[in-house]
């Protein structure tokens, strides 16, 4: 079942001005019905102020992502992440998950909601089992904190690509998670097992991502969503084509080689609205076709295609 409709309108509109980022918020809302949006928030980088007084006048849902965290600080550190077998490196990780965390208890203080937080592993540096042992740790830390601050949020684990280290695509176009999907899955059902407040840990997948990682995503939700992990979502994207193959770079539908084509959103509507769990389903597209679109075309064909689905 299908519960709400998401706009990552920032992939698109993130270059802009925050004066005319809050003014698209404003135009989702006002004219597309729109009042649920992705967004990233950063370590130690409070939203604009123009954003926040538009996100609380409109009483904004909000799927907060720390993907760009992650992918930001492992271009200088490869080590980081909140499966980092170091301690040192899952500490500094879990310090930046707080800051962001202090940003949403401060949204949420506005009238915010903060529907979703959604983390990710972070790169590979060491054997899986190294790695999961410590993504246990840091869920079981996390998923307690978010109880205690914001009870009425998710804590989600996006898939996001893990392709191997010696694949031509680079980081972070590619490789971003230190785990694959079905050990991240197994990874989040012990943590499930584990904790006894709150609500348990789910996934959320992003289409695009799958793409890069040479998945074929329909089949792959199908099988997720009779796995024993709950799940929070779909964020809808392609990718971007190269010789090498799919990367991480969110073209929309309307480039014919991105992976990601308007029956694609269609089906992955029907699939989620025939299930019996409750679901998003969101679109987070840039203005790449491959050649650069305005932020009105990119953003007015998502909205159209999510008014397709169900």
């Amino acid at each position: 079942m299908i519960t709400e409709k998401i706009l990552g309108a920032y992939s698109a509109i993130g270059t802009l001005p925050p004066a005319d980022q809050a003014a698209w918020y404003r135009r989702a809302a006002g004219e597309w019905g729109i009042n649920a949006f992705e967004i990233p928030i950063l370590a130690g980088q409070a939203l604009p102020d123009e954003l926040v007084e538009t996100f609380a006048d409109l009483g904004a849902s909000l799927v907060v992502t720390m993907v760009a965290q992650w992918a930001g600080r492992g271009q200088a550190h490869p080590t980081y992440g909140l499966a980092a077998p170091e301690a040192a490196d899952r500490q500094s990780a879990l310090l930046d998950l707080c800051s962001a965390l202090q940003h949403c208890t401060e949204l949420a203080g506005r009238g915010i909601r903060i529907r979703n937080l959604a983390v990710h592993t972070g790169c590979k540096s060491a054997e899986p089992i190294a790695h999961a042992i410590a993504f246990h740790q840091s869920l079981i830390e996390i998923q307690q904190r978010v109880a205690e601050v914001l009870e009425h949020t998710v804590l989600c684990v996006e898939l996001t690509d893990h392709r191997p280290l010696e694949h031509a695509v680079p980081f972070p176009a590619a490789k971003k998670a230190a785990l694959t999907s079905d050990e991240v899955v197994q990874t989040v059902a012990a943590v499930n097992r584990q904790v006894s407040s709150g609500s348990p840990v789910q996934i959320e997948i992003n289409w695009g991502r799958l793409l890069v990682n040479g998945d074929e995503p329909l089949p792959e939700l199908e099988r997720l969503l009779g796995g024993a992990v709950p799940l929070a979502g779909v964020i809808l994207s392609g990718a971007g084509a190269s010789p090498d193959g799919y990367m991480d770079s969110h073209n929309s539908h309307l480039d014919p080689a991105s992976g990601f084509s308007a029956a694609d959103g269609i089906a992955c509507a029907r699939v989620l609205a025939d299930s019996a769990q409750t679901c998003f389903i969101g679109m987070k597209c840039s203005v790449k076709a491959p050649d650069e679109l305005s932020v009105e075309q990119v953003l007015e064909a998502q909205v159209e295609l999510l008014d397709q689905m169900a």
